[in-house]
């Protein structure tokens, strides 16, 4: 093959090819605050906020299992938005060091229901606690929804991963939503419901967002 002919083929590859804005991390993460702010109004406007929050309050177990959570998730968010980035050698495992952490809530509440067994059997109760469940989930499919498109538009090569990742952080910011609205103190029904919201949302992106996020 002759030069001519090389330089030939390359132009008909590359005549047809535009120029791509490129990415930026400012981007996804507006997109995933927008989603989580949305989610945050919607479930006031719906149920209210906490009344002690109203007053610039707020106990101190609440207050922490409010920031661990949140922390697991804005780890999430940010290992999905690198995700999305070009890159060869990243790591997204910042995540995983956040939920190491946030492991301190149910192991806390695991040795208090061992002191007394009655009061975690009231708060593993139905009622208010799989309306928390629910609530959380259905707050973080806005957080959910900007990185699935952000990770969409990115190709990412673990869809498996992503998955997880996605559903993970939507799960961790409805957490931190109906936080602002629960007003249960107590440790096992953070724990138990609240937590099960985010392992729920994480096995919810993990079996079923991978398919869509595939190249």
């Amino acid at each position: 093959m002759t030069d001519a002919s090389i330089d030939a083929l390359i132009d008909g590859l590359a005549d047809e090819l535009k120029p791509v804005r490129p990415r930026r991390t400012g981007q996804g993460s507006l997109w995933v605050l927008l989603g989580w702010a949305g989610g945050a109004a919607a479930l006031i406007a719906y149920a209210g906020m906490r009344h002690d929050l109203l007053g610039g309050q707020m106990p101190m177990l609440s207050m922490l299992s409010f920031w661990l959570i949140a922390g697991v998730g804005m780890a999430a968010v940010w290992s999905a938005i690198r995700m999305g980035m070009p890159g060869v050698g990243r790591d997204y495992g910042g995540w995983r060091w956040a939920g190491l952490v946030a492991l301190a809530l149910p192991l806390s509440a695991l040795l208090l229901s061992m002191g007394n067994s009655h009061a975690a059997m009231e708060s593993a109760r139905m009622g208010a606690g799989t309306r928390c469940l629910a609530e959380a989930v259905i707050s973080g499919l806005g957080v959910g929804a900007a990185l699935f498109a952000w990770l969409k538009a990115g190709a990412p090569t673990s869809p498996e991963r992503a998955g997880l990742v996605i559903g993970l952080a939507a799960g961790s910011a409805g957490a931190t939503i109906v936080a602002l609205h629960c007003s249960i103190d107590n440790i096992v029904h953070i724990s138990l419901w609240h937590g099960l919201a985010v392992m729920l949302s994480a096995a919810a992106g993990r079996l079923f967002l991978p398919r869509f996020l595939r190249w």
